[in-house]
């Protein structure tokens, strides 16, 4: 059975040096809301959870073009279903509910803009040109490859669940981080980033 859930997606900048996980933010708002949090929450549409997985899981992210060469990690949901965040803002996260990379629908990777300790794994991805090359490796070393091919800058309020969290249709990856000013009293970003990519022919 496919279920529907509700979970905040976290991704962007730490409140502090360590990522601020004492104040991790967990509040989710309705779910009609649609919003995707920075280093705040907000409440999403969780895609369905696959009855069985198809693909080994990602372990590791390159994108040559803005110079990423990241581990990444799986992440789940908080007891409260916000999503869990890398505790390392060097570190990239896979949303382990969904899609493994190369499976049918979209996975989702996302990761941080930036930290008081400095710039986390995403704060180039909006330098990312259409057409460059997505590299993930899953478990057992075989590397699946993809292609950016579109990107866009929205408010979290208008975060777009529906086109990102997809588990039909052919092959695809998503890449979201925060995007704009940080304000540092409330450790919050106003927008995200998202990277539409496609499966390499």
């Amino acid at each position: 059975m496919i279920a529907t859930i509700s979970m905040a997606l976290i991704v962007g900048a730490a409140a502090g040096a360590r990522f601020s996980e004492s104040r991790a933010e967990r509040v989710s708002t309705p779910v009609k809301a649609s919003a995707v949090g920075g280093t705040a929450r907000s409440s999403l549409v969780a895609a369905p959870t696959p009855a069985r997985r198809q693909m080994p899981i990602p372990v590791r992210i390159s994108i040559p073009e803005i110079g990423v060469n990241a581990r990444i990690v799986r992440l789940g949901l908080n007891a409260d279903h916000t999503i869990q965040v890398p505790k390392n803002v060097a570190n990239a996260g896979w949303f382990q509910p969904g899609p493994e990379p190369g499976e049918r629908g979209a996975a989702v990777v996302v990761g941080h803009l930036d930290s008081r300790a400095g710039p986390g794994v995403f704060y180039r991805l909006h330098q990312l040109p259409v057409g460059a090359l997505i590299k993930v490796t899953v478990q057992g070393g075989r590397t699946v490859r993809f292609v950016a091919r579109s990107m866009i800058r929205v408010p979290k309020s208008r975060f777009p669940t529906k086109n990102v969290y997809l588990h039909t249709g052919p092959p695809a990856l998503r890449l979201v981080t925060c995007a704009g000013k940080l304000n540092w009293a409330t450790g919050h970003h106003r927008d995200n980033y998202i990277v539409f990519a496609t499966l390499a022919r």
